[in-house]
């Protein structure tokens, strides 16, 4: 059974990938995904940036604490490498990456792309 995130981001996968259609972007088009998680504690950010570095060939950031001593998370973002997608490819990227959140303590935020440059 998927966790409300994960439904959650499967369903927000259909949205960005037709406004990325709109702007031209095709299953043929290369593009790198940046994406985003949100963390409790700096231990578990940085299980997730091991995990990302170890199974990926991704590029990850150092984990960015936010919020005051009593509240402190942690955001970590990063970036694919260059890649065709599609629909189907997109929703299993997006549940292996909601796994690897929860895998780690960590919630998988979203995903963006920024839309090719008009030839």
């Amino acid at each position: 059974m998927a966790s409300a995130n994960l439904a959650r981001q499967l369903a927000m996968n259909v949205e960005t990938w037709a406004a990325l259609q709109r702007y031209g972007v095709t299953e043929r088009t290369d593009v790198r995904l940046d994406f985003h998680y949100d963390a409790p504690s700096r231990a578990a950010a940085e299980k997730l940036v091991a995990l990302l570095r170890a199974e990926t060939g991704y590029d990850v950031g150092e984990p960015q604490a936010s919020g005051s001593f009593f509240s402190r998370t942690f955001a970590i973002s990063g970036t694919t490498q260059s890649t065709t997608v599609s629909l189907d490819i997109l929703s299993r990227w997006v549940t292996w990456m909601d796994a690897a959140g929860e895998e780690s303590g960590c919630t998988f935020d979203g995903w963006g792309a920024q839309a090719p440059a008009a030839a």
